[in-house]
């Protein structure tokens, strides 16, 4: 039992479900003197990188997204592995879906994304000076790469044809700090 303040009591975890990329479990929980559980999507934390190939230009992926059921316009993102350090996440995440390797990475922002089902903490780079070394996908990723001028980037989120919240926050943040 473990007290999380403000009427909250944690009484106990419970795994219901182990995948390959998620576990599921429920966390007992005591709340206001009533017994009840929360389900739990343990993901980890991810990675998510706004990469420029030159100054204007930046390349995005279009991606197969079984959960969506279609494809989705979105910059390269992925898992941190256990030990790993963000930017060397950073690094292999590029070089796995777009195929190039950053020189420069800059830090925008770290925040949990669906924090009412998932403990998933991603942090948000932008990454610079871009070198060609190959894309090397993963068996089960379907991923096309697409190069844009951010300004389109950004009319795109604008209009609402951006639907990846991590691209979109992405882009308004780089757009914000710029300023």
């Amino acid at each position: 039992m473990l007290m999380a303040g403000r009427g909250v009591i944690i009484l106990g975890e419970e795994d219901i479900y182990l995948g390959r990329k998620v576990k599921l479990k429920k966390l007992h929980l005591n709340i206001r003197e009533k017994a009840t559980f929360h389900e739990i999507v343990v993901f980890g934390e991810s990675v998510a990188i706004l990469p420029f190939i030159n100054e204007d230009e930046v390349i995005i992926i279009k991606q197969f997204r079984g959960p969506i059921g279609g494809w989705i316009y979105e910059i390269p993102a992925g898992r941190v592995e256990p030990g790993e350090e963000l930017e060397d996440a950073c690094i292999r995440e590029l070089e796995e879906e777009i195929g190039y390797r950053p020189k420069k990475l800059e830090k925008l922002a770290s925040c949990y994304l669906t924090p009412g089902y998932s403990d998933e903490k991603i942090h948000i780079f932008v990454a610079y000076d871009l070198e060609y070394v190959g894309q090397r996908l993963q068996e089960t990723e379907a991923i096309e790469t697409t190069r844009i001028k951010y300004k389109d980037l950004m009319k795109k989120v604008m209009k609402n044809e951006i639907e990846d919240a991590k691209t979109i926050l992405a882009v308004l943040l780089y757009s914000a700090k710029k300023r």
